[in-house]
């Protein structure tokens, strides 16, 4: 430095840096009263006028995505800024559960229980707004619950959990990750709201685009074990996030539902484990399958003993002890198999207990719906499994009106029901009578039947299990059953739509004994159509 030249002083420096900043905000400031760029509310105005009407604001989920990866948030939920004497407003807030996949959304669970809340409550209106959203998780829905309570709202259903691992800013998301202090993503998350980062995450990608890729699970590939920090520290945040929604619901007066989670244990094979190929779990899955037992059960307890946190084999000794119709031994092997699981798209065991302990503190304040009960006392053995699940953890439809059905029969019990007027004589309607107001038909269960063979053959296996080989054989001969039984426009639709052609095409991830079964009726089944 030349001798003479002015040092700045702290005081200057600190001036600068605040003027800066002021500059900054006062850009944000000029951008967000221009209103440009997406809004980042759940809700938005969908035309001027009296009254006001809101929707789901389609552009919602713009920030917790990078741009290569956003998606349009489909749901139509609407509802009037002023609501009417006499209404129910009920907000359901969740992730792709909500929405029915791989089903109709119309199909789903809060479809259902606004046709039996009108049905058992006759005097009241009852406007259930489904706001699920695919794979965010319960950072997001916390965010989404702090605008939900200014809507008025009689009741928040919350059916939140599966993606707190690999939603955004979970321990092994491909999507926005900012570390696991839960603070720091908060913060993050109130800085993403800015236009300023907007653009800036614009300008980003137009600089150095992203190659586009299809959305789904492939994405997810970092893997995290049950006991590591990790894990435990995604547990922590899961119960920060629910405690702080139910404390901005209860701050507001605003009663809250809170759901269990369920999965399919009994039938869905661990996505990874630590033991993937090795010759102990080969072995124990051919032994299975060739219905050799007794070695079974030798040969695994033997692989266990040397590799304890395997989740495939804990996965298989489950079907052992299922086929020795020791079903308690079975239950416990495919609850750990479960939260083994290396990618873990699952809620583990530990979150429903999360629920159960928060809604029991706060007994009187908050309503639990034990879903995963219900499901558990619905399912063969107590196992839940394909029989209410259509993968991993979307329930059917069957599961949907089920889920729905508990729920309507908590609130009758409570409080808050009652509160709801005189409840009509008529019980809950059956399945088969709720689908068809909803406008379920068999067309849908045959035409989105196909979709769920095609994303059950897509799941991110190294190696497709022989579980899930049989699963598909199995949805294939239910396509066979149920084709011939629509009507002949239907059959001409579904050939038109390349069905057959793609049942044909999914026979080769088969095993040889279904093939040639599935052969013969995909023949039959093409003189038919």
């Amino acid at each position: 430095m030349k001798t003479g030249q002015a040092v700045p002083s702290r005081a200057a420096k600190l001036l600068a840096a605040l003027a800066g900043l002021g500059l900054l905000g006062v850009v944000e400031l000029v951008l967000q009263l221009a209103g440009t760029g997406p809004a980042n509310n759940l809700f938005v105005p969908e035309r001027r006028g009296q009254p006001q009407v809101y929707a789901i604001n389609p552009l919602v989920a713009h920030r917790f995505f990078q741009p290569q990866h956003r998606r349009q948030v489909s749901t139509p939920a609407s509802f009037s800024r002023q609501k009417e004497p006499g209404t129910v407003r009920i907000f359901a807030l969740g992730e792709s559960t909500l929405l029915g996949f791989p089903n109709p959304a119309y199909a789903s669970f809060p479809a259902f229980l606004a046709l039996m809340l009108e049905d058992r409550f006759p005097e009241r209106d009852f406007e259930v707004l489904n706001c699920g959203i695919t794979a965010i998780n319960s950072f997001c829905v916390l965010d989404f619950v702090e605008e939900v309570v200014e809507y008025q709202p009689d009741l928040v259903l919350f059916y939140t959990g599966h993606n707190e691992f690999i939603g955004p800013y979970g321990i092994t998301t491909p999507f926005l990750r900012f570390g696991n202090n839960r603070t720091l993503i908060r913060l993050h998350m109130l800085l993403q709201r800015s236009k300023i980062y907007y653009y800036l995450k614009e300008l980003i990608h137009r600089l150095h685009p992203e190659e586009e890729v299809s959305f789904g699970m492939h994405l997810v590939d970092k893997e995290v074990g049950l006991f590591d920090p990790g894990y435990r520290i995604t547990g922590e945040n899961y119960r920060a996030n629910l405690e702080e929604m139910l404390e901005t619901a209860r701050g507001r007066g605003v009663p809250v539902l809170l759901s269990t989670l369920v999965a399919n244990v009994k039938d869905f094979h661990p996505l990874r484990s630590e033991c993937d190929g090795t010759e102990p779990a080969l072995q124990l899955e051919e032994l299975l399958r060739q219905g050799r037992l007794q070695e079974a059960q030798r040969i695994g307890a033997l692989a266990l003993a040397d590799h304890p946190d395997c989740a495939n084999l804990h996965f298989n000794t489950g079907q052992l002890y299922l086929r020795l119709a020791d079903y308690q031994a079975a239950r416990q092997e495919f609850t750990l198999a479960r939260d083994l699981d290396r990618l873990p798209f699952r809620a583990p065991a530990q979150f429903n207990q999360i629920i159960r302990e928060l809604a029991g503190s706060a007994a009187g304040e908050v309503l639990l719906c034990d879903v995963e009960e219900t499901f558990s006392a619905h399912s063969p053995h107590g196992l839940i499994g394909d029989e209410l699940i259509t993968e991993y953890l979307h329930p059917t439809v069957y599961g949907h009106y089920l889920i729905a059905r508990s729920m309507a029969q908590s609130l009758e019990q409570s409080a808050l029901g009652q509160g709801w007027g005189r409840m009509a004589r008529e019980g809950l309607k059956d399945y088969e009578t709720c689908a068809q107001q909803l406008g379920y038909t068999l067309w849908d269960e045959v035409l989105y039947r196909n979709d769920l063979i095609l994303f059950l053959r897509k799941m991110p296996y190294r190696e497709l299990p022989l579980v899930l080989r049989r699963r598909l054989a199995d949805l294939m001969r239910d396509q066979l059953r149920d084709v011939p039984r629509l009507a002949p426009a239907a059959r001409r639709q579904f050939r038109e739509k390349g069905g057959l052609e793609f049942l044909r095409r999914m026979q080769e991830v088969l095993l040889p004994e279904d093939r040639h079964l599935l052969e013969k009726g995909l023949r039959q089944l093409d003189g038919q159509l």
